[in-house]
C-alpha cells in the first residue's frame, strides 16, 4: 500500500468555528419540534424520558460484505480459516441526558453510548468478527426561532467522542475527536455539518494515518417522507481525499407493523467500521429498526 502523506488539520479553524457556535447560538432558548429518526440529527426537547435513542437502532439479519479484510481479521477468524461475507450486523445506540438549562433554559448536556457489530453468525464456528465502540459527551443548544417553509438552522451540537475497536497492541484501532455539528432544516428535510478535530492524549497510535480515510467531518441529510419513512444520505472525507478514499452511505427507515420498521443500508468505500479504516468495502443489508 502506498504512503499517502497527512494533511495538516486546521484546528485552529475548528476551535473558533466552536467559539462562534457556542456564543452565536447558545442564547437561543427554543427547540424546534421536528422528530427525524435519526436522533443525533433531533433538537426536540420535549421528551421527559432520560434514556433516549441516538444514532439508528438496528439489526440486520442479512448484512453482505463484498471484500472482507482478511489481513485484519486472521487473528480472530477459527481454526477452519474461513471469513464468510454473510453477517448479521446491529448496532445499539443510546443518549442520557446528564444536565438541563446549564447556561441558558434549553441547552442539554447528553452522555451517549453507540455500539456496532458484524456478527459471522452463518459461519460454521460462529464468532464476532468486529466490534466497534463509541462513547461520546456533547453540549447541545437549540434555537429559539422556527420557520415553517425557509431553511433555517435548528441548532448547534459541541462534544468529544472516542471511537474504538476495543483490542490492544497492534491490532488497536482508536481515535478521539473533539467536533461540533450544526443542523439545518426545510421542511421535511434535515441537513447536518459535521466537522470534526483529531485529539492527541500521549497514547501510542497504532493509526496516524487514519485522518487521511475517515477525514475531517461528514456531511448528513435526512429526508422525512410523511412522518413516517427516513430516507437518510451521509458522506465523509469525499473532497478532502479529492473523492479517492471517501464513505458513502444510505438508508431507508420505513414502518411495517405498528412499532416495527423495516431498515435497508448500503454503505460503500473506506471505515465502513473503524478496523477496516483503510480498507476498502461495499456493503449492505436489510433488517430491523427499533
Amino acid at each position: 500500500m502506498k504512503n499517502i502523506k497527512q494533511k495538516p488539520c486546521n484546528t485552529n479553524l475548528l476551535l473558533a468555528s466552536l467559539f462562534i457556535a457556542a456564543s452565536g447560538y447558545a442564547s437561543h432558548a427554543y427547540a424546534d419540534n421536528s422528530t427525524p429518526i435519526n436522533n443525533a440529527l433531533n433538537y426536540s426537547s420535549d421528551n421527559a424520558l432520560l434514556l433516549e435513542q441516538y444514532k439508528d437502532n438496528f439489526v440486520l439479519p442479512f448484512y453482505y460484505t463484498q471484500s472482507p479484510n482478511y489481513k485484519e481479521y486472521q487473528s480472530v477468524v477459527p481454526d477452519d480459516g474461513k471469513l464468510s461475507k454473510y453477517n448479521v450486523n446491529f448496532q445499539i445506540s443510546l443518549k442520557y441526558r446528564l444536565l438541563s438549562g446549564i447556561l441558558y433554559d434549553n441547552d442539554q448536556l447528553y452522555f451517549a453510548y453507540t455500539q456496532r457489530s458484524n456478527w459471522q453468525a452463518y459461519a460454521s464456528s460462529a464468532f464476532f468478527r468486529d466490534t466497534e465502540y463509541e462513547p461520546s459527551v456533547f453540549w447541545t443548544f437549540p434555537t429559539k426561532t422556527t420557520y415553517s417553509n425557509d431553511f433555517h438552522y435548528t441548532g448547534s451540537t459541541l462534544g468529544l467522542v472516542h471511537q474504538s475497536n476495543g483490542r490492544g497492541g497492534e491490532q488497536e484501532r482508536s481515535w478521539n475527536r473533539a467536533f461540533i455539528d450544526m443542523t439545518f432544516k426545510k421542511d421535511d428535510l434535515t441537513f447536518s455539518i459535521k466537522p470534526w478535530a483529531r485529539l492527541d492524549f500521549g497514547a501510542k497510535d497504532y493509526n496516524k494515518d487514519i485522518n487521511n480515510y475517515l477525514g475531517y467531518g461528514r456531511i448528513s441529510m435526512n429526508w422525512n417522507i410523511d412522518g413516517k419513512t427516513m430516507i437518510s444520505f451521509t458522506v465523509r472525507n469525499a473532497l478532502e481525499s479529492g473523492f479517492s478514499r471517501g464513505y458513502e452511505k444510505v438508508t431507508l427507515n420505513f414502518p411495517i407493523y405498528k412499532r416495527l420498521r423495516g431498515y435497508l443500508m448500503f454503505e460503500s468505500g473506506y471505515g465502513i467500521s473503524i478496523s477496516d479504516y483503510n480498507h476498502y468495502d461495499n456493503a449492505g443489508g436489510i433488517g430491523f429498526s427499533f
